[in-house]
């Protein structure tokens, strides 16, 4: 497809990490094939890549290099470049360094129809990420910047359309609407993370080298993207401060002849350090729930824990309590070390005292001063929670309009039966019509306080077991990183079987009545 299209290409690597300089298939890496992809284009007057921190080798492309970008600064520079060329261009196209499946004939087809319809942004919609670039007419890139500079960040995978989205109706946009829609997949076709390089690396040995293979093979291979671990949630307490009706550890938590509210078990801070470490090895990047089961206040080193996981590269943290039994001035011990690094999901689930009296028990009034200080706290990654059911769907709008003026980060979540041992309480089925692989065994992992490790979070009573991650300890032996990294290796691959026969439609048993397949952890 020729083009008579002054165009100029823009590789953004400023956040890129070391995967992207992986060989691939014994072949080149990630950067070296968006580099040949950028000198493919035709008609092209020159290339420049943004290079942060992470060394390369090197370019034909110019380089310019900063520690650190923002979107405002892509922008900036994408308009220095464009004015350093002998004529301008009229096309700007802007690209990844990390996405090795790139595909030329879908980005000469954008080309092609930006040319046409005169538009000034192009993207493509409902592929996964990583197969097409975007591109911009220059004119409106100092416009581009001045929306961006208002909340300067670091450019993520989709930036460029985020921040278009600031003002959408004052550029004129054309839309590539792929002929399958993919985004359900939530595919990333880039080689940015240890489980996304995994990803890349199967999907190239079976065979996807472009946008038309990709479309075909995706959904029909929905096994290749089960790679890591993304999302752990990990018990670390054993008791509790209520017996809600709605969670299934009452009736499951008894241990040693204690319920729920007479525990006090914790898992050892050196064992769960240790635990972090592996994790952090094993995915390479993951999210970390506390506490899956019990309530992660009772834990007698609790800011520890937190520091454990926020030590660890690439991990992150949510912490989901009742907002019960935070003593004076834990949180704000926690605060004052790690100001923007914690996602807090209060459980509430009513919008008046006697609501939660009658779901959850005694606290209301410690609950909502526990959301008070973590708003003071945590203003942007602070949830109040309310769990939908048939008990308080008439509370549902005075709790989320309650909350809004507080909070932009209400949730309500989806009731779950955990595979029939609480009662329907369910207010509408949103399930999909065509059941498809679940989530949480393709990407979760429960970490029970013994290091137990169930199927999912839903199975956990007479459904089997995917191993132990403590197997080979004894009670005072912490384990190390290294130990931990090869037992969730272990533990990760047990689990691949019942991945599989949801992929082929053969439901275990426990899993048929679940409808908690279509939901997304963090």
């Amino acid at each position: 497809m020729g083009l008579s299209m002054r165009t100029a290409v823009l590789i953004y690597a400023g956040s890129m990490t070391e995967q992207a300089l992986v060989p691939l298939g014994g072949g080149p890496s990630a950067l070296e094939r968006v580099l040949s992809f950028a000198g493919a284009i035709p008609d092209s007057l020159g290339c420049r890549l943004l290079q942060g921190s992470l060394e390369l080798p090197a370019t034909a492309c110019q380089v310019i290099r900063r520690q650190a970008w923002t979107d405002a600064a892509v922008l900036e520079e994408a308009q220095a470049f464009c004015a350093s060329l002998g004529e301008p261009p009229e096309a700007l196209v802007l690209v990844k360094g990390d996405e090795p499946f790139l595909d030329l004939e879908l980005t000469l087809k954008m080309l092609a129809a930006h040319r046409r319809y005169r538009a000034e942004y192009s993207f493509a919609d409902g592929y996964p990420a990583g197969l097409a670039p975007e591109i911009v007419h220059p004119r409106i890139l100092p416009a581009l910047q001045a929306l961006a500079a208002k909340s300067p960040r670091p450019p993520a995978r989709d930036w460029l359309f985020t921040v278009i989205q600031g003002d959408i109706n004052s550029f004129d946009i054309e839309t590539e609407i792929s002929p399958k829609d993919l985004r359900d997949r939530r595919i990333v076709l880039a080689c940015d993370t240890k489980r996304n390089l995994l990803l890349v690396e199967r999907f190239l040995a079976a065979g996807l080298r472009n946008a038309a293979t990709a479309l075909d093979m995706i959904p029909s291979h929905p096994e290749l993207a089960r790679t890591l671990p993304a999302f752990v949630a990990v018990q670390v307490v054993g008791g509790c401060l209520q017996t809600c009706a709605l969670c299934p550890w009452p009736a499951l938590g008894a241990a040693a002849g204690l319920g729920v509210l007479e525990r006090r078990d914790s898992m050892p801070l050196a064992r769960f350090d240790a635990l972090m470490g592996g994790l952090s090895a094993f995915s390479g990047d993951a999210v970390v729930d506390l506490s899956l089961w019990g309530e992660p206040s009772l834990h007698p080193e609790f800011p520890q824990l937190v520091d454990a996981v926020l030590s660890k590269p690439g991990l992150s943290l949510i912490v989901e309590t009742s907002g019960l039994g935070w003593g004076p001035g834990v949180l704000e011990a926690i605060a004052a070390r790690h100001p923007d690094r914690i996602d807090w999901i209060v459980s509430l689930d009513a919008a008046s005292p006697e609501m939660y009296q009658k779901l959850r028990g005694e606290g209301w009034t410690e609950a909502q001063a526990c959301v008070d200080r973590l708003l003071s706290l945590w203003p942007q990654q602070t949830h109040p929670q309310m769990l939908r059911t048939t008990d308080n769907e008439e509370e549902l709008e005075a709790f989320w309009r309650g909350w809004k003026k507080r909070s932009d980060k209400v949730i309500v979540q989806k009731y779950s039966r955990f595979a029939a041992l609480l009662p329907e309480r369910k207010v509408a089925d949103l399930s999909p019509l065509v059941r498809k692989p679940c989530w949480h065994l393709a990407r979760d992992l429960a970490v029970l306080i013994d290091g137990g490790v169930p199927p999912c979070r839903e199975l956990t009573r007479d459904t089997g077991s995917l191993g132990n991650l403590f197997r080979g300890l004894s009670s005072e032996d912490p384990g190390t990183p290294a130990f931990f990294e090869s037992a969730l290796a272990r533990i990760w691959e047990s689990g691949a079987a019942m991945h599989a026969a949801h992929c082929s439609g053969d439901l275990p048993e426990t899993c048929r009545e679940c409808d908690e397949y279509y939901t997304y952890n963090a």
